[in-house]
C-alpha cells in the first residue's frame, strides 16, 4: 500500500484555502480523507495564525527546556555512526476521545508502545486475565479498529521522529544474520613448539624463558631442559608440514580481534565481552533469531496448527442427519424421563 504524501496534500489544501477559504475539515471530507488523521499533518493557516502569539511566549519562557531537549536528541542514537533526528513538529500524544477509546484501551496503547508485547501490555493496562486467556484477549484488543488505528498513528509518528523505516530495521536484522563471526573471533591452527626448532626439537621464545624454566626444574629437582631447538619461537607462524610432533597439523589457538576496529555487520553482531573464572568470553547476538526475524518480516514463516485424532491418527468425522438427531433425542428422553 502506497504511503500518503502529506506534504503534497498540505500544498493542495493551502492553495484551495487561499482561493475559497474552505476549512480543513470540509476539504478533507470532499477528498475522502480521514480528518482525524489529516489534522496531524495538514496545518490550518487560520489555526496557526491564532496560535502564533502563544507559541512565541512559550519559546521565550522556556529556552532552557529546548536546550535540554536538544541534548537528549544527541544521546538517542542507534549506534556510533547513525544518529536519531527528531522532528518536534511530529510530536504525538494519544487523545482517547479522538479515537473513541476507553481509559483502559488507551492505557493498553501506551503500554504496547513500550515493548510491542501484546500480552504484557494487556496485563499492565489492568485487564484481569492470565495465560492463554490473556494472550487471546490481548490479540482481540489489538485487532480492535480504533485501538489499532491509534497504534499505527503512534508508530508513524515515531518513524518520522527517528527517521527509521521498516527497511532500515530489516537491513539491521539482515546484517546481524549474515555477519561473519570470524571478523570477531577465530580458531587458528598455528605452529607447535617443535615446528620450527632446530632438528624439530623444542624451541624457546628467548634465553630468559629458557633460564626461568631451568630454575623451576632445579627447584623441583627435575631434569634441566635443553635448548638444542634454539630460540625465537613465534606462536603466530603457520605449522611446519614436515613436523613429526604435530604431523603438520599444529595446535589450536583462539584469537580475538580488536573490537575497536569492528565495522559494519560485524559491529552489529558484537555484543560485548564477559570476563569470568574460565577466561574471556566474547558475546554475540543470536544470528538464528535475527534470520528468523527477517523471515517473519518477509512473510516466509506462517504459524500453522494441525489437529489430529488419537495417537496422531486422522480425525474421525461423523455426519448426522436430522433423523439421526431425532432418534438420539428420543433415546435420551427414554433414559431420562424426568428431564425437562
Amino acid at each position: 500500500m502506497a504511503r500518503t504524501d502529506w506534504g503534497a496534500l498540505q500544498d493542495q489544501f493551502l492553495a484551495e484555502h487561499a482561493k475559497t477559504g474552505i476549512s480543513r475539515k470540509d476539504w478533507c471530507k470532499s477528498r475522502g480523507i480521514n480528518h482525524n488523521s489529516a489534522r496531524r499533518y495538514i496545518k490550518d493557516p487560520s489555526a496557526q495564525t491564532a496560535q502564533e502569539p502563544a507559541q512565541k511566549k512559550l519559546r521565550i519562557a522556556q529556552p532552557k527546556e529546548r536546550a535540554k531537549k536538544s541534548i537528549s536528541q544527541v544521546e538517542n542514537q542507534i549506534d556510533s555512526t547513525r544518529s536519531v533526528i527528531e522532528n518536534t513538529n511530529d510530536e504525538w500524544t494519544l487523545n482517547p476521545d479522538e479515537y473513541g477509546l476507553t481509559d483502559m484501551q488507551a492505557r493498553f496503547v501506551n503500554e504496547y508502545l513500550i515493548d510491542m508485547d501484546k500480552t504484557a501490555a494487556y496485563k499492565r493496562a489492568g485487564y484481569k486475565s492470565e495465560g492463554e486467556t490473556a494472550a487471546a484477549a490481548a490479540r482481540r484488543l489489538y485487532r480492535n479498529v480504533s485501538v489499532n488505528q491509534a497504534i499505527r498513528d503512534a508508530l508513524d509518528a515515531r518513524e518520522r521522529r527517528t527517521q527509521i523505516t521498516q527497511d532500515d530495521v530489516l537491513k539491521m536484522w539482515w546484517e546481524i544474520a549474515t555477519a561473519d563471526a570470524n571478523q570477531i573471533t577465530e580458531l587458528r591452527r598455528l605452529c607447535c613448539r617443535h615446528c620450527w626448532g632446530f632438528g624439530f626439537q623444542y624451541q624457546w621464545q628467548d634465553a630468559v624463558e629458557f633460564e626461568e624454566a631451568s630454575d623451576r626444574a632445579t627447584q623441583a629437582k627435575k631434569p634441566v631442559p635443553k635448548d638444542n631447538g634454539g630460540y625465537g619461537f613465534d606462536a603466530q607462524l603457520d605449522p611446519n608440514p614436515e613436523c613429526p610432533r604435530c604431523n603438520g597439523m599444529g595446535v589450536s589457538r583462539s584469537h580475538f580481534h580488536d573490537t575497536r576496529d569492528l565495522r559494519g555487520a560485524a559491529r552489529r553482531l558484537y555484543a560485548g565481552v564477559k570476563e569470568g573464572k574460565f577466561g574471556l568470553e566474547v558475546l554475540m547476538r543470536n544470528q538464528d533469531d535475527a534470520l528468523k526475524m527477517v523471515a517473519q518480516h518477509l512473510g516466509m514463516l506462517k504459524n500453522r496448527t494441525e489437529l489430529t485424532g488419537a495417537d496422531g491418527g486422522p480425525i474421525n468425522q461423523v455426519n448426522y442427519t436430522p433423523e439421526d438427531y431425532a432418534k438420539a433425542q428420543a433415546a435420551l428422553e427414554n433414559q431420562l424421563p424426568d428431564l425437562d
